[in-house]
């Protein structure tokens, strides 16, 4: 299958974007497409793997959008944490300075110990500077964002116990593999 928003043909693609674990390199042998490849590493249960490997391969508003979209079906956020993922969605539907911004502010309200500061934190590092509005530009390094939507995926999926993290991780595979197939992440 093709994914309409990956931009790139085979896994080793993706690969060069970040470090890759040694066990879904070791998957990607044989394997002619990243879909095959997340198919083939899901059977495997290495989710984390799969979360890091398709966040780099969507773009940044494709991958925010699944972080955001992954963070909101949660229900058990604290007000800053649901503002955080308003901020992310926000961003993604007006993804300017201002959008942007606000997200970096709802991640300081918000922290990081969960996945809804870091899906906040993906929009912030969706480009522009790092440091405050008022000093020089000093760009986020390439792909960081994809740092934080894997981060936000993959703490959204095991806090607070792990207890529903497999289901979870299905459910929010399914839902990147929607928006990489052109879905709006809703089935």
């Amino acid at each position: 299958m093709k994914l309409l928003k990956i931009p790139y043909e085979k896994p080793q693609d993706v690969f060069s974007l970040y470090e890759p674990k040694p066990e879904i390199i070791e998957l990607s042998d044989g394997v002619e497409s990243p879909y095959d490849l997340i198919i083939e590493a899901s059977k495997n249960e290495l989710f984390s793997d799969v979360v890091t490997f398709l966040a780099h391969g969507l773009p940044v508003r494709e991958a925010v959008w699944w972080a955001a979209n992954c963070a909101s079906s949660r229900s058990d956020w604290n007000e800053n944490e649901q503002n955080a993922i308003r901020a992310a969605k926000a961003w993604v539907h007006t993804p300017d300075e201002t959008s942007r911004r606000f997200a970096e502010e709802m991640v300081k309200l918000a922290g990081l110990e969960s996945g809804a500061g870091w899906a906040a934190q993906a929009a912030f590092w969706s480009g522009g500077s790092m440091i405050e509005a008022s000093a020089p530009v000093v760009a986020p390094p390439p792909y960081i964002y994809a740092q934080a939507v894997a981060g936000c995926v993959n703490l959204t999926a095991v806090l607070l116990d792990g207890s529903h993290a497999i289901e979870r991780y299905k459910s929010y595979l399914d839902i990147g593999l929607n928006i990489a197939s052109g879905g709006n992440g809703k089935s």
